[in-house]
């Protein structure tokens, strides 16, 4: 597992500075339902995929941009979700916020792992930041064990939210920064990245928007639910269908704060 996992990183890693390098010429399209594609996400999508076969051959793949039927997930030893690029209107704009996300998930549909490579957010001397968990692992970000134990400690805690959030909600009574970064996966995994950032909401999205960040989270001591409260049924997600209710993410703290003043119009 440790060398397949690896290999996928690397593999991710170059995609995703291909991704980086291409974005000042991408051009975008719209999609059915929509959404903005580009031809880079066309491409790290058949690449990443490939890759997954290769390392991983019992494995189903849960890709954004290839719906090819779910089969035989009883019988799978993982079930990735592959998103080649979460914030794709982000990255077709020039903009920062966007990553190359997938998840792993084992037999049980519990997330357990995920390759999170954001080529262009952050400051690491390589370029951006990569988050990985490896089924059984602990949570690496550019390489090194991430220290989890101060990750909830401020008073002035920051909220990174979806840009449609403000469609559904009222959230005139908080008195907390908000932050918008253009990617789900980056806006959930936020507080691994940044110090003053404790959670996030998001409006109902995909099992490759969530799925990758919430294993990292989760291992962090910290959850996804479901904004009317519960766990996350990724059965229901498995077949590509969107989520029926919004998101939350954090500590147990963080998701009572927000709950408490984002109110549903």
């Amino acid at each position: 597992m440790e060398i397949a996992f690896n290999n996928l990183v690397r593999d991710v890693m170059a995609a995703g500075k291909y991704a980086a390098a291409k974005q000042s010429t991408v051009s975008r399209s719209i999609k059915k339902d929509g959404t903005i594609l580009t031809k880079t996400d066309t491409e790290l999508d058949k690449l990443i995929t490939e890759k997954i076969n290769e390392y991983f051959p019992n494995s189903v793949i849960i890709s954004e941009e290839n719906p090819l039927p779910i089969q035989n997930i009883k019988n799978s030893d993982w079930i990735f979700t592959l998103d080649p690029i979460d914030g794709t209107d982000s990255y077709s704009q020039g903009m920062p916020g966007w990553c190359v996300a997938v998840g792993i998930l084992d037999s049980g549909l519990t997330p357990v792992g995920a390759i999170i490579f954001a080529p262009r957010w952050g400051t690491d001397t390589e370029g951006g930041n990569i988050l990985t968990l490896m089924p059984g692992g602990t949570i690496k970000l550019n390489g090194k064990d991430l220290d989890t134990t101060n990750l909830d400690d401020t008073d002035q805690a920051q909220i990174m939210m979806g840009s449609s959030v403000h469609n559904f909600f009222d959230f005139s009574t908080l008195a907390n920064k908000l932050r918008v970064s253009g990617s789900a996966v980056i806006n959930i995994s936020a507080p691994l990245l940044h110090s003053a950032v404790n959670g996030a909401i998001l409006t109902p999205c995909y099992i490759w928007d969530v799925a990758p960040a919430h294993a990292v989270i989760q291992n962090a001591g910290m959850d996804l639910e479901y904004y009317s409260g519960g766990k996350i049924n990724y059965a229901a997600l498995i077949d590509r269908s969107k989520a029926r209710d919004h998101f939350v993410s954090g500590s147990p703290d963080t998701l009572t704060l927000i709950r408490k003043h984002f109110k549903l119009k």
